[in-house]
């Protein structure tokens, strides 16, 4: 008999497999990393294209807004570079729960 968590579902079976309950902290954080980082690239994204449109003819706010629009695609570029990359180290070492790292939006259910 273990003591568990009332909060964590399943606490029995993750206390019986802990490689399945690292799997889902692993998954877990990425998940939020990747909802977190796809609201960065969308305001990013949406204040650069304001930006745009209100630069009243500036070349210097044309060439801002710009890099800020370029900088918004790197960021949301490197977060699936990190998603490859764990992946990636999953295949070549052998682990095979970053070899089956998905990318999911989380529900509330």
């Amino acid at each position: 008999m273990a003591i568990c968590n009332p909060v964590l579902k399943n606490c029995e079976k993750q206390i019986k497999d802990p490689t399945g309950y690292t799997n889902n902290v692993v998954q877990g954080v990425f998940s939020i990393f990747f909802i977190v980082a796809v609201i960065w690239f969308v305001w990013h994204f949406m204040m650069s294209g304001y930006h745009m449109i209100n630069n009243q003819g500036d070349p210097k706010r044309i060439e801002t807004s710009r890099a800020e629009m370029i900088n918004a695609l790197l960021g949301l570029g490197i977060v699936f570079a990190v998603f490859a990359v764990l992946k990636f180290v999953g295949y070549i070492l052998g682990i095979q729960d970053l070899e089956k790292l998905i990318i999911t939006w989380p529900t509330l259910s």
